[in-house]
Order: structure tokens, then sequence, then C-alpha cells
């Protein structure tokens, strides 16, 4: 337990707590910016770069990618029997329960736990996740769908490109193929240091139902993804990376989309805070079950 809080919980938490205290010196950083690099030009390169050199096949995309699409469809209906029963607003609570921060924190998580092939792995789950987060997670908190932005996705296009290239053996030019490498290598930095910087500017409003929703992401997201693995036969890597993500607390971009909408930001950031604190003390236990 000790070597997995200090080998694979501490990176994730130092990098992190870099932006975290960058933010409290009240240093120059715009977190948008950061953030739209980081999602529209470093995530996709390295959904490209690393299933273009994973040799991952077809059958493991494909298993991945349905585990992320059914643990992320059943933890929305959980989230929504929660919100029925809290009383609380849909379009607030429901995506925040539902959308996870497998960027973030699952991809440095899957890579220090299980390696390039566990990296690889939580980019398929996270890619499929993403595309749900920007397209039914944006469409609850702004009270309507746009196919537009499902189509002009450019993670889809980059699981597309990287799947391909990873199932047929192609590869990417070499001039292309190092510019996705050296851009894709950005990505999880640059999203460690985001969050820690964001979560000096969030305020939990409160601890009642935020605490409910938070244990709700983590435990029942461990839970879903646990029954998951097992419905679809995953065992070893495969089976750690599906629950691990699964597991994740909330996602910072909920936040993004509440302020957006005005679907009441600061109980989201409330979320924000309240799962990802948790999650220090949580995800140590679930790896230790895993590996």
């Amino acid at each position: 337990m000790l070597a997995i809080l200090l080998n694979v919980i501490g990176p994730v938490a130092v990098v992190a707590f870099v932006g975290w205290l960058w933010g409290l010196a009240r240093q120059p950083f715009d977190a948008k910016s950061f953030s739209m690099v980081a999602t529209y030009v470093g995530t996709p390169c390295l959904v490209v770069d690393s299933l273009s050199v994973s040799g991952l096949k077809l059958d493991s995309l494909a298993a991945m990618g349905l585990g992320s699409a059914l643990c992320t469809l059943i933890a929305l209906a959980a989230g929504y029997a929660l919100v029925v029963a809290s009383r609380q607003p849909v379009s607030t609570y429901l995506p925040a329960s539902t959308f996870a921060n497998t960027g973030n924190i699952g991809l440095p998580l899957a890579l220090f736990a299980f390696g390039e092939d566990g990296v690889a792995l939580a980019i398929a789950y996270f890619a499929v996740h993403s595309v749900l987060n920007f397209t039914i997670g944006q469409a609850l908190a702004a009270r309507r769908f746009s196919a537009v932005a499902v189509v002009a996705s450019p993670l889809i296009w980059a699981t597309v490109v990287g799947a391909t290239l990873s199932v047929t053996g192609l590869r990417l030019p070499l001039a292309l193929g190092r510019a996705a490498h050296i851009l894709g290598g950005l990505t999880i930095p640059m999203m460690l240091m985001a969050l820690g910087y964001s979560l000096t500017s969030l305020r939990p409003k409160s601890l009642g139902w935020p605490l409910a929703f938070s244990a709700l992401r983590l435990f029942g997201g461990f839970a879903i993804g646990w029954g998951v693995a097992l419905a679809l036969g995953l065992a070893g890597v495969p089976r750690g990376v599906l629950v691990i993500e699964s597991a994740m607390p909330v996602a910072v971009y909920n936040y993004m989309f509440a302020a957006r909408y005005n679907n009441r930001p600061e109980d989201v950031a409330g979320l924000v805070v309240l799962s990802t604190a948790m999650s220090l003390f949580a995800l140590p236990v679930f790896l230790w079950t895993l590996m």
C-alpha cells in the first residue's frame, strides 16, 4: 500500500501540487487556454501517438471502448437515481456524478501503475469517455444537444486514426509521428498542473449532497467498473485499467460546463474538490486490490 502511494499516487500528486502552489502564489496562469491546448491539441496527439505504437489489437481496443461506454452509461443511470432521490437539479448534479477525471488523473495513474500497455488502454477508455462527456455531458449542462459538437470533436478523429494505425501496423510519416509524440508528451503534465491550479479557485459551498455524490462517483464507479470487467471477462492489466478509470473523481470539465451554462457552479466545485480529496485516500486502496 505504501509503495502504491509513493510510486503511483506520489508523482501524480506532486505535479498537481506544483500547479496548486503556482495558484496560491497568484502567478500568471491562463488555465482556460492551458486546458484548451491540452484538450484540442495535446490530447488528440497523445491518443494518436500512444495508440499507434501500442500494438493493441482491435479486440483489445473494442473491449476497452465498450467497457468505457458501459461504465459511463451505468454511472449515468446511478447518478440519475440519486439526483431524483435527492431532488437536486439534473443539469448540475447528473453530469458531475457521471463523468470522471479520466484524463488529468486517470492517464498518469494508468502509466505509473500498469506501464505503457496500461496507458494505451487507458487512452482508449479516456477517448470514449471524453466523447460522451463532450456530447451527453455538455448537452445535459446546456439542456440541448449539438450534433456539430460530436462531429467536430478532435478526440473522435484522433481515436479513429490511432486505432487504425494500431490495428494495421501502419505508421505516420516520421516528421508527423515525432511532432505528435512531442505534443502528446506535454499533455499529462499540463493536465495535472491545470488541475492543481484550478483547485485553488474552487470553493465548496456545502458538504451535504456534494459529499454523497462524490462518494457515488468514487466508490460507485469502482463497483461499476468491477462489475463491467467481470461481465466482459477482462483480467490482468485490462481489468485494472477499466476499474481504476471508472473510479476516478469528478472531472474539472463539469465545473467548466456548469459555469458556462450557469448551472450552480459552486455546487459542482464542491463535487470536484471533495471527490479529488477523497480520491487521495480511496485510490491507493482501489489500486491495492487490483495489483
